[in-house]
């Protein structure tokens, strides 16, 4: 463990709690080492109650944990406050990460920060893991607000939840009788200086369809085409930055490169077009749909003859799309021969076209808030065995959400594919009159005087099944430290965001429990 690591990660409780859990495998749905964790913490800390511990629950909403602690003193009747993190982690670039390498390093302007993975990933993400930072970071500060002795005289109610990377299991299930608290502080955010009280509701889309397989024709070579390197990110927070999918990126390369949709032929130097037929296309890493695809690659097959000058064509247009797309400078693309058969022209065409009219980005911002993504989905996956192809939508406008799954519908349909939905979420509609949200105003103006934000997000988070179970009676925020490029391998945290993040949360709970004069 590095000594920027030690000296910079504060307070020290959260840290050596962090710690562990980086050692812990924890991916989304297989969180049994981390619930046993926090078990055992909560076991040592005096006057903490296990309400809910199911050690062998199967389903996401039985295994949830709640923890709580009664108040005393002059804050004995007092009702809790209900404070929540989820225990699972996006695992990238697969589940084979643990336990995490975890680094300090100062940057150029030197802020400290923590990552993991090989200590090159500081300028090649390829080369780091996810941190678990999310939500790592609410875990081990939960568990240390237990332990703090300037807190324990204070109502508290702990809510650790399940899958809340994958389909947000845990807080879409657990049962409603389980919280008592009406003030809940989720700790899952991802900018210091930011009170969060809105967030995004979203649900998965799949097209599904047939295609025909061909013999490959005499005199054709097959060539495995590569792309990697790319930034991804999450499909929520990012989808607006500009990041590349790698999907989108390979698709927009095979029908520039296609003869049958492009038909350019060029004599001398210049990019021309080829008689191209698909065999394979997928991405290249866990079809995790919370993350825009950073690799991805596609097997071609194209007359021999022309291998020469398609190779030199392929590698000129992925260097052209490096310069003309920042900030993906560390795009690496590959080409190499393979051997298999391929779909027939006809499916070849009809599936790029697919692929190019699929919406994938930011489709429609808020007409209150310009800068602020309303509706987007992200192209997440796509398999050729039967031809899925599989995008995560998210919106703040059920309107909005309805519009997009109709135009998707609408595309499907013109391609011969059905398109289902599935796995809805709802919407965290913000509520400006939050006194909630006011007190956390008033702690986060003390602790930064020239200003900070309180917005609503992109992103799914679990506050949205909290408000539809409980509705007007509970009153929510989603507050943190801050993070950089969650869900990748360049996943990172600033280090002495934790101790301000801390001391927003203690100095928010004081508040709360704050005595009139």
């Amino acid at each position: 463990m590095s000594e920027i690591l030690d000296d910079s990660f504060e307070p020290k409780a959260v840290h050596d709690h962090f710690m562990k859990l980086t050692t812990k495998y924890h991916p989304s749905g297989e969180e049994n080492q981390v619930r046993e964790y926090v078990i055992e913490c909560a076991k040592k800390i005096e006057g903490v109650e296990v309400i809910h511990y199911d050690p062998g629950a199967k389903d996401p909403g039985e295994r949830v944990i709640v923890l709580r602690r009664k108040g005393s003193g002059d804050y004995a009747s007092d009702p809790y406050v209900t404070l929540q993190a989820h225990m699972d982690m996006v695992c990238s670039p697969d589940k084979k990460i643990f336990p995490l390498n975890v680094f300090g390093y100062l940057d150029n302007e030197g802020a400290k920060w923590i990552k993991a993975g090989h200590t090159d990933s500081i300028d090649n993400p390829e080369k780091g893991t996810t941190l678990g930072a999310d939500d790592g970071i609410g875990v081990a500060s939960i568990l240390t607000l237990l332990e703090d002795e300037k807190l324990k005289d204070y109502p508290l109610e702990c809510f650790f939840t399940v899958q809340e990377e994958t389909d947000m299991g845990g807080a879409a299930n657990f049962d409603k009788g389980l919280l008592i608290g009406r003030r809940y502080i989720n700790l899952d955010a991802e900018v210091v200086d930011t009170i969060i009280y809105g967030s995004a509701g979203g649900c998965s889309v799949q097209y599904e369809g047939n295609f025909t397989l061909s013999s490959i024709p005499g005199g054709f070579v097959n060539l495995k085409l590569s792309i990697s390197g790319l930034l991804g990110g999450h499909s929520g927070i990012n989808i607006n930055s500009g990041r590349l999918n790698a999907i989108k990126v390979l698709t927009e390369i095979l029908i520039r490169f296609n003869k049958r949709l492009t038909n350019i032929d060029v004599d001398g130097e210049g990019i021309k077009s080829y008689d191209l037929r698909l065999i394979s296309l997928q991405r290249d890493e866990d079809p995790i749909s919370n993350k825009i695809p950073s690799c991805a690659s596609a097997i071609i097959t194209i007359p021999s003859g022309d291998k020469e000058k398609f190779v030199t064509d392929f590698k000129a247009y992925c260097e052209a799309l490096k310069v003309q797309s920042q900030p993906e400078e560390n795009l690496i693309y590959e080409i190499e021969e393979v051997t298999q058969n391929s779909f027939d022209e006809a499916s070849t065409d009809a599936l790029l076209c697919l692929l190019q009219r699929i919406p994938h980005g930011a489709i429609r911002m808020i007409p209150e808030k310009p800068a602020l993504v309303e509706t987007s989905s992200n192209l997440a996956n796509i398999s050729l065995q039967n031809v899925l192809i599989k995008a995560s939508n998210r919106s703040s406008d059920m309107d909005s959400m309805t519009s997009l799954i109709q135009i998707q519908k609408s595309i499907g349909e013109l391609f011969k594919h059905t398109v289902e939905v599935s796995d809805s979420y709802p919407a965290w509609k913000p509520n400006d009159e939050s006194d909630l949200l006011h007190k956390a105003d008033g702690v986060y103006k003390q602790i930064y005087p020239e200003g900070h934000k309180e917005t609503v997000i992109h992103a799914g988070l679990e506050c949205s099944y909290i408000v539809e179970k409980y509705g007007d009676s509970i009153d929510c925020i989603s507050i943190g430290p801050t993070i950089i490029n969650p869900h990748t391998g360049g996943e990172r945290l600033k280090a002495d965001t934790v101790e301000t993040f801390y001391k927003a949360v203690t100095n928010l709970i004081q508040e709360l429990f704050k005595k009139s004069e």
